[in-house]
C-alpha cells in the first residue's frame, strides 16, 4: 500500500524545540518509504508552501509567527482552525491514509480529523501530560501512541491507551564530530575558567533557578575564582532570571546566551566542562543527550525521561528535583573530580547509537506499516 502521511502540527522548522527537531526527522527521514504533507503555523519569512528536503510544507495561520521559540497563547488559538481546514482539504484531494501527530494540540486535531475523515492518526508525545478527560479521549482513540520515554509510557498505560511503543528523541551524531574545543573556548572568551552550561527554556518547569542557587552554594565551599554559567535559552522566565542572577551576586558568573539556532549549538557544550538540566519535570531530555554526544559530564535531575538516560555514577549524577543542595553536590564532584568526570563522559558516548536518526526513523516506519495493515 502507498503511505501518505500528514503531519497536522503547529510548529515545523525554522522554529525551535525538541518536538520540532523530531518531526522534522522523521518526515525527512522516511520521505522515501512515504509521501510526506506538514500543514504547520506561518513562520515569519517562509514561504507559504514549499517542498523541502522531500517533505511537502503548508503554512497556514491568522498571522505569522515571529519569535522562533515562544508562541503566544493568540497565535496558538487561531492557528488551530487553519490548519485543521486546510488538512482536511489536503486530506481529500491528496488521499492521505495516515495522519501523525505531535504532542497534544497536534493529537488533538487528528482525534477530529479522524472522526471527520475516517483516516487514523497517531501521536507522539514527549512530555508527561496531564490527567484530563480531553486527553484520555484524545490518545484512547488513536491507532498508536509513541512516547519518547518509560515515563511517557507509563502516563500512556495509567490512562488506558492500549498500543503503546517508546521511542526515544534522536541526535545527529555527526554535527558533533570534529568539533574544536580550544577555538570554541576562545571564541566565548574562555580561559582557564571551569565552565558549567545548561540548554533550556527559561520556563519554571526546567528549574534553572535551582542551578543559580545552587552556584551560589557551591562557590564558597570551593572557593572556585574561575568559574561560569553559561545558559543556552529563552522564555517566559528570562527576566526573573535575571533579577535572581543580581540577587545572588552572580553578575560576573552568568552568561545568558539566549536562544540559538540548533546548527550553533554544539560549539557552546564542547566549550564547556559540565552539563547541568535541572529540570522539576521532563518527558525525555534532548539536551541530555547533545551535551553526551559533546563529551560532558553530565548532572540533571532524578525525575521522568531523565531516568532513561543517566544512570547515577554511570554515565551522569543525578540529584532531587529542586534541590538546589543536592545540585551543588554533584556539580562540585565533577569540579574537584577530574578522572571520575571523564569516565562519565566516555561511558555516555558509548551508548549514543541507539539515539541515531537512522535507527528512530525505521522504528516510526514499523509502527506506520502496522498501523496500515490493520
Amino acid at each position: 500500500m502507498e503511505k501518505k502521511v500528514l503531519m497536522p502540527v503547529l510548529h515545523y522548522s525554522p522554529v525551535l524545540g525538541g518536538l520540532e527537531n523530531w518531526t522534522q526527522h522523521i518526515a525527512e527521514g522516511l520521505c522515501e518509504e512515504a509521501e510526506f504533507f506538514v500543514i504547520t503555523g506561518k513562520v515569519k519569512g517562509q514561504a507559504r508552501q514549499e517542498v523541502r528536503n522531500g517533505v511537502k510544507i503548508f503554512r497556514t495561520s491568522l498571522f505569522p509567527l515571529a519569535n522562533l521559540s515562544h508562541s503566544s497563547f493568540l497565535y496558538i488559538l487561531t492557528a488551530l482552525p487553519f490548519i485543521f481546514f486546510r488538512s482536511l482539504a489536503i486530506i481529500k484531494k491528496e488521499k492521505i491514509n495516515l495522519l501523525h501527530c505531535q504532542g497534544f494540540l497536534s493529537s488533538f486535531l487528528g482525534f477530529l480529523l479522524t472522526r471527520t475523515t475516517g483516516v487514523p492518526y497517531i501521536c507522539t508525545v514527549q512530555r508527561l501530560e496531564s490527567n484530563t478527560w480531553l486527553k484520555r479521549q484524545v490518545y484512547k482513540k488513536s491507532a498508536w501512541c509513541i512516547g519518547a520515554s518509560n515515563a511517557v509510557k507509563d502516563y500512556f498505560e495509567k490512562i488506558g491507551v492500549k498500543n503503546i511503543s517508546v521511542i526515544p528523541n534522536g541526535i545527529d551524531l555527526d554535527k558533533f564530530q570534529n568539533l574544536d574545543r580550544q577555538k570554541s573556548r576562545e571564541q566565548l572568551g574562555l580561559k582557564d575558567e571551569f565552565a558549567v552550561i545548561t540548554v533550556a527554556r527559561l520556563e519554571k518547569v526546567k528549574g534553572v533557578e535551582f542551578l543559580l542557587r545552587a552556584v551560589e552554594i557551591f562557590l564558597p565551599r570551593r572557593q572556585a575564582g574561575n568559574f561560569q554559567i553559561l545558559i543556552i535559552g529563552d522564555g517566559s522566565e528570562r527576566k526573573n532570571i535575571e533579577n535572581l542572577v543580581e540577587r545572588l551576586k552572580l553578575k560576573d558568573r552568568v552568561r545568558l546566551l539566549g536562544q540559538l539556532a540548533n546548527e550553533k549549538v554544539p560549539a557552546y557544550l564542547v566549550a564547556a566542562d559540565c552539563f547541568v538540566l535541572p529540570s522539576l519535570k521532563e518527558g525525555f531530555g534532548i539536551a541530555i543527550l547533545e551535551a553526551m554526544a559533546a563529551g560532558l559530564p553530565v548532572v540533571a535531575s532524578r525525575v521522568g525521561g531523565i531516568l532513561d538516560i543517566v544512570q547515577e555514577g554511570y554515565n551522569g549524577l543525578l540529584a532531587e528535583p529542586g534541590n538546589s543542595e543536592a545540585l551543588a553536590k554533584a556539580i562540585e564532584i565533577i569540579y574537584s573530580d577530574r578522572s571520575l568526570a571523564q569516565n562519565l563522559a566516555q561511558n555516555a558516548k558509548t551508548a549514543l547509537n541507539r539515539y541515531s536518526w537512522p535507527s528512530i526513523c525505521s522504528q516510526a516506519m514499523e509502527i506506520y506499516q502496522q498501523t496500515l495493515s490493520k
